[in-house]
This record gives C-alpha cells, sequence and structure tokens, in this order.
C-alpha cells in the first residue's frame, strides 16, 4: 500500500462541532448586488477611500441579520427607508417601489436600493453630498 492510500486518524466526530438547530438564526443575512446599479451612481464614480469604506462596512454588516440591521442607527450600519418621491434619478420601470433603503458608507453619504429576499439590490451610490436626495 502507498502512503497516499494510507489513512491516518480517526473521521472527524460532529457531535461537539455542529450548531445546535436551535441557534441558527432565524433570518437570513445579508447579501449584496450589484445587477441592477443604476449609471452615474456606481463604483467607478467613487474615490478609492469611498470604495474601501463601503467594502469595510458591508463586511461589517454582513456579520449581522437583517432583524438585528434593523435595530442599528440608521447612520451606523443600519438602514432607514426612503419614498420614492425624494430620489432625484428617476428608477427603472420595473425597479419601482414606493420607498427604498438607505445604507452608509463613507461618513453619512448614502447608497439606496431594496431588498429582494436576503438580498439588496443597490441602484445607487452618492459620492458627492446631496447628488442623489436632497438632505435635510
Amino acid at each position: 500500500m502507498s502512503k497516499r492510500n494510507k489513512r491516518r486518524g480517526q473521521p472527524p466526530n460532529p457531535t461537539d462541532q455542529t450548531i445546535p438547530l436551535r441557534s441558527i438564526p432565524e433570518e437570513g443575512y445579508p447579501l449584496l448586488s450589484f445587477r441592477h446599479l443604476q449609471p452615474q451612481f456606481g463604483a467607478e464614480k467613487m474615490s478609492q477611500r469611498q470604495c474601501s469604506e463601503f467594502l469595510i462596512k458591508w463586511a461589517k454588516r454582513s456579520h449581522y441579520t437583517w432583524k438585528e440591521l434593523n435595530i442599528h442607527k440608521r447612520h451606523a450600519l443600519g438602514f432607514e427607508m426612503l419614498p420614492r418621491k425624494r430620489i432625484k434619478p428617476k428608477p427603472p420601470e420595473f425597479l419601482q417601489q414606493d420607498s427604498y433603503m438607505v445604507f452608509r458608507h463613507e461618513g453619512n453619504l448614502p447608497f439606496v436600493g431594496f431588498k429582494a429576499g436576503d438580498v439588496f439590490y443597490v441602484l445607487w451610490v452618492e459620492v458627492k453630498y446631496g447628488d442623489l436626495y436632497d438632505h435635510g
């Protein structure tokens, strides 16, 4: 028998390493999609710092369930809802909603989109304060 075919040790015992079903979150974790990102409001318009802050903050959000994110402050890792009529660019007809979710990336600059299942679809990323909607 060659050394490659020899087995060492025992197969893993899952009893201590498995997560009990009751501790698995009932809600999903946020996933991010740029599938519907609108022209003039995408990553190509963002500075390196803005791109970095965007990714860092989303990486932090990914450790929370949607329910937990709903509890966070809107200017931290949480979000707020914004009526469609406040957003300056018009969304494509098939993506129109009554309101959209607003998260923050660098400082208080927003990025806006909608949630479908566990996926957050980014429509617009603001790179200059006030381009996406009037902050007031």
